[in-house]
């Protein structure tokens, strides 16, 4: 499959890390320059985009490791209502949302397994962008601290044991974002829990290093790679972790698959 990022994605990405970096209250700035309501469907006052451009903002907000309701008030509440509701839901709860005015929350309903289904595929997927930004951000900070980093005279980045660490956290990085983007284009049970796999595996591994890799540092408060472990970790609790993600995958085999044998 090509995933390749259209212009609007990638102009959403973008603004978003602008943003992010400005140093504004970021919510309120996401409210204002439409970043909110951008990926919602034209109905509730966005611009008819949808998962995929909600990934790139994603993304870019786990980069910031920032701690915004974007993932359970846009891609979870405000969606799901714009894809469901009434016009009179959308109007009430949805368009604000959108503008940043009101910060929509989950209620447990015993009804509508369509719509809890629809719901729990897009968060996951929203959830394993989040954490693609993360690694991401923490593979270069430990990429740049390893290059800048001298011991023995020379970068640590230089020693085999270190780069051995990095490359496979590069792996992990790049395996997440091929799985994220299946995801995002069919999400499917079997293509949101392989990105859920991923996603936990990949930031419990690639914090880990990062820390590692770091020593001291990666503990120092006043240094912000312990924001980017504590989000991984969050995330990886949100998906319920990699086992969990790996049961999910298996319940999608079909029922014949059960009683396969290999001949060896």
């Amino acid at each position: 499959m090509d995933f390749s990022l259209s212009d609007e994605a990638r102009d959403l990405a973008a603004l978003t890390r602008d943003l992010a970096a400005s140093g504004r209250p970021l919510w309120p700035a996401l409210a204002e320059a439409g970043v909110l309501a951008a990926a919602l469907p034209e109905r509730a006052g966005g611009e008819g985009y949808g998962l995929i451009e909600q990934c790139a903002i994603l993304i870019e907000l786990g980069r910031a490791a920032a701690d915004v309701p974007y993932l359970p008030s846009i891609v979870g509440a405000a969606s799901a209502i714009a894809r469901f509701g009434t016009d009179e839901h959308v109007a009430q709860l949805a368009v604000p949302a959108g503008q940043g005015t009101v910060v929509l929350t989950a209620e447990h309903v015993p009804e509508g397994p369509e719509v809890a289904a629809w719901l729990a595929a897009h968060t996951a997927v929203g959830t394993c962008a989040a954490q693609l930004g993360v690694v991401e951000q923490a593979l270069e900070m430990t990429a740049g601290h390893a290059r800048s980093r001298v011991q023995f005279g020379r970068p640590i980045g230089s020693f085999q044991a270190v780069s051995q660490r990095l490359a496979d956290a590069y792996i992990d990085v790049e395996a997440l974002r091929l799985a994220l983007w299946q995801a995002a284009c069919s999400p499917g049970r079997a293509e949101v829990a392989t990105a859920g796999f991923w996603a936990a595996e990949a930031g419990h591994r690639v914090l880990h290093t990062a820390v590692h890799v770091h020593g001291g540092v990666g503990l120092d408060l006043d240094y912000p790679l312990h924001r980017y472990f504590l989000a991984a970790k969050r995330h990886e609790f949100q998906l319920g972790g990699a086992t969990r993600q790996l049961l999910d995958l298996a319940d999608t085999f079909p029922e014949e698959l059960e009683h396969v044998t290999v001949q060896g």
